[in-house]
């Protein structure tokens, strides 16, 4: 039988291929499909290997694509952020100069209004030690600037020249323990002295009990001190407490909450008045509203033409004539008769 096999293998081989080429021919026919059985097979053995290509072919593609693109948005990156690094520091720049024109402006106005001799000069350093405070100005001997001149600004007083060098001076802030100025309310033209605390704060003392002195309130120089002229501001009070003798007056000086760049030395003082307090604002008397009103058809609807129209049908009214024993007289008067006139003769007939 083995033999019998092995003799006509091919036979049986190729038998066995037609069998199945008709069954597959029998299957197409019945099936109707146009596309042959071999295309079928061929496609079907080769589409999954082309898929698995075609997938790593893009998604090498897609990863080197992402990487350089990743390099590219990484460097524009860079450039992006150095670009508004630099705008950044040329925004504050610009706003630095702008405030430094603005002080200026402030500063040439100020020294316009004032009548005392001023020369400005820039705040180089501050000097800050236990319970003092001062600073230092680039204005010495070589400007004109002496010991115990006023140093101000527009806001108010920032101190006095301590010590003076060839080209520049120190200067007592008001904060500072040591520093003391004679100052006058705005409102009730109460005197003090005002003395630092030697932090952010001052306070002005020897103001008795009896005299009144408000939260809020300003302090001007009072020229008394022969060191500020009269009429600079000084400090703000902030708070107000009565005490056996002389009031607690705690105040905010002008300069502790600005800390100006540029500040003015004040060389030739001259005495100003103290702004007087602006007056409170009067109430406006507003007048009710006019209504419209329908009573007369033609009229303008008005409360005005409403009475013109009542005084007028008053006054279109007939009067009645009131007898003369209704009108009053006087007590003592003598009251006449009546005089009756007789009614006319009738004509005579005609002849």
């Amino acid at each position: 039988m083995d033999s019998l096999f092995a003799r006509h293998r091919n036979t049986l081989c190729l038998l066995l291929a037609l069998f199945g080429q008709i069954l597959l021919l029998a299957w197409q026919v019945k099936s109707d499909n146009d596309v042959p059985l071999v295309r079928v097979w061929a496609v079907s053995a080769v589409t999954p290997v082309a898929s698995l290509l075609e997938s790593l072919r893009h998604g090498t593609t897609d990863f080197f694509s992402s990487y350089f693109e990743l390099r590219d948005a990484r460097t524009q990156n860079g450039q992006l952020r150095g670009e508004r690094d630099r705008l950044k520091v040329e925004n504050q720049i610009l706003k630095d100069e702008l405030s430094v024109a603005q002080r200026a402006q402030a500063m040439a106005g100020f020294q316009t209004r004032t009548p005392s001799k001023m020369i400005g000069a820039r705040v180089i350093g501050q000097a800050t030690g236990m319970g003092t405070r001062s600073v230092l100005i680039d204005r010495g001997t070589t400007s004109g600037v002496r010991r115990g001149m006023a140093v101000v600004t527009p806001d108010g007083i920032v101190g006095k020249v301590s010590a003076v060098y060839l080209t520049a001076s120190q200067v007592l802030a008001v904060t500072d323990p040591a520093f003391a100025a004679g100052v006058e309310s705005q409102k009730s033209h109460v005197r003090g002295v005002l003395k630092g605390l030697g932090s952010s704060g001052a306070r002005v003392d020897y103001v008795s009990s009896g005299r009144k002195v408000e939260v809020g309130e300003l302090f001007f120089t009072s020229g008394e001190d022969r060191v500020f002229p009269r009429g600079f501001p000084a400090a703000k009070v902030t708070s107000v407490k009565d005490s056996a003798s002389f009031q607690d007056i705690q105040v905010e000086p002008a300069w502790s909450t600005l800390a100006p760049e540029e500040v003015l030395v004040i060389l030739d003082p001259v005495h100003q008045s103290i702004p007087e307090l602006a007056p409170a604002e009067s109430p406006v008397f507003l007048a009710p509203d006019v209504s419209l009103t329908a009573d007369t058809p033609g009229n303008r609807g008005t409360q005005a033409n409403t009475v013109l129209d009542k005084y007028r049908k008053a006054s279109e009214a007939p009067k009645s004539v009131s007898s003369p024993s209704a009108v009053p007289r006087p007590s003592g008067a003598v009251v006449k008769p009546p005089v009756t006139i007789p009614p006319p003769a009738p004509l005579p007939p005609p002849q």
